[in-house]
């Protein structure tokens, strides 16, 4: 089977609210697999995360509701995605990196509208060029940002951003050794324990519980 027809079949799976919801969650998917292949090709190191982690500990795939796809990466491998900023790799999509994507926190950075940049928070977006829809790619970091940097110590935790734009960190072994896992028909990386990562993110809940239903063709909070 093919991709296309993987994806259709995945799609079926998914449930939907709206006429709107079939389309979007097509394009989300097909965004995605793109960035899986760039990724794969030139050896970047990603994994699956926030509500994207949630869909696959929930439902192995994308959350019906979402507007786009979350990845995490170690703040400093962003540079492997500088050489693909904006240039033509791809008719269809394009990659922006933030330009202040070395700042360690959103609140130093700005937004360029002119130039395209209307997020501050996410290193860089892999977007689909005409839709709009995208991949955020967040960054992680082998030590606290709010902390003294220590290189003597050997890092036994990862920090990133939790819901509230505050950092949140969960021991390495969470995360390390990635493993492949299929996310609605697409082979990405995932966290060695998921589950572990969106309970601390989110609460146990979220691990089985949905925060969205379905009322009047309208996604709305459970």
């Amino acid at each position: 089977m093919n991709f296309s027809s993987s994806i259709r079949s995945t799609l079926e799976q998914i449930p939907t609210c709206n006429l709107k919801d079939r389309p979007r969650q097509e394009v989300l998917l097909t965004t995605l697999y793109a960035w899986t292949q760039l990724a794969r090709e030139h050896n970047i190191q990603y994994w699956i995360a926030y509500g994207s982690l949630v869909g696959y500990v929930q439902r192995r795939g994308l959350l019906p509701h979402d507007q786009d796809t979350d990845i995490l990466m170690l703040s400093q491998d962003t540079r492997h995605l500088v050489p693909f900023a904006d240039t033509n790799f791809s008719s269809i999509y394009e990659l922006k990196v933030h330009p202040q994507w070395h700042y360690i926190g959103y609140a130093g950075r700005s937004y360029y509208p002119e130039k395209g940049f209307n997020f501050i928070a996410p290193n860089a977006r892999f977007i689909h060029r005409k839709l709009r829809y995208h991949v955020d790619i967040w960054p992680i970091y082998d030590f606290h940002p709010d902390r003294p940097k220590n290189r003597t110590n050997v890092t036994t935790a990862l920090t990133e951003y939790d819901v509230s734009y505050r950092w949140i960190s969960s021991p390495i072994e969470w995360t390390f050794p990635l493993t492949p896992c299929n996310f609605s028909s697409i082979l990405v990386w995932c966290p060695a324990k998921p589950e572990s990562i969106v309970a601390n993110l989110y609460g146990q809940s979220a691990v089985t519980k949905t925060n969205k239903k379905c009322v009047n063709q309208t996604w709305v909070s459970a």
